[in-house]
């Protein structure tokens, strides 16, 4: 019984550990991104199957103006899932893009700026090309397939947000 109760509670403390690095590592690469702007980060909510997706309205908070939206989320590579975000300008145009925890052994290649930096820029417009314009890397296909798949959907659902 004893052991039941311990796993019991470090399942319950492990799923917290995960949505704390995800938000701690989302709200260092927006203080990064918006280095002298005071901001706020809104949440805007959304219905998902995606139980990891949750979305943000970043505003400046002097003016109120709308600086960007942000959302983190998940997708799995072959075996096992790992958490990134998308970071988009008021156009809702991608910003950048950034991996936030990779958990497999093979495919984290993903996670170079260089290869994310092919989503900066790409909007609505880009949708049906996106797949034919980002370049697979060898050894993580199905990352690459997994993170372009979740960031169209993305573009489609950062269009509803007013």
């Amino acid at each position: 019984m004893k052991k039941l109760i311990y796993f019991s509670f470090c399942f319950i403390l492990f799923a917290f550990v995960k949505t704390d690095r995800v938000e701690k590592k989302t709200d260092k690469i927006l203080l990064k991104t918006f280095k002298e702007i005071d901001f706020t980060k809104q949440a805007v909510s959304f219905s998902s199957k995606n139980k990891d997706e949750k979305w943000y309205k970043i505003v400046e908070k002097s003016t109120n103006k709308i600086l960007g939206f942000a959302e983190t989320t998940s997708a799995i590579g072959r075996f096992d899932k790992f958490d990134f975000l998308v970071l988009y300008n008021s156009d809702k145009t991608i910003n950048k893009v950034r991996v936030l925890i990779y958990r497999e052994d093979h495919g984290g290649e993903i996670g170079s700026k260089r290869w994310l930096k092919q989503f900066e820029g790409k909007s609505i417009d880009h949708l049906n090309t996106l797949n034919k314009d980002v370049d697979g890397i060898s050894g993580a296909t199905l990352s690459c397939n997994a993170i372009t798949k979740e960031i169209k959907n993305s573009i489609i659902r950062v269009q509803k947000i007013e």
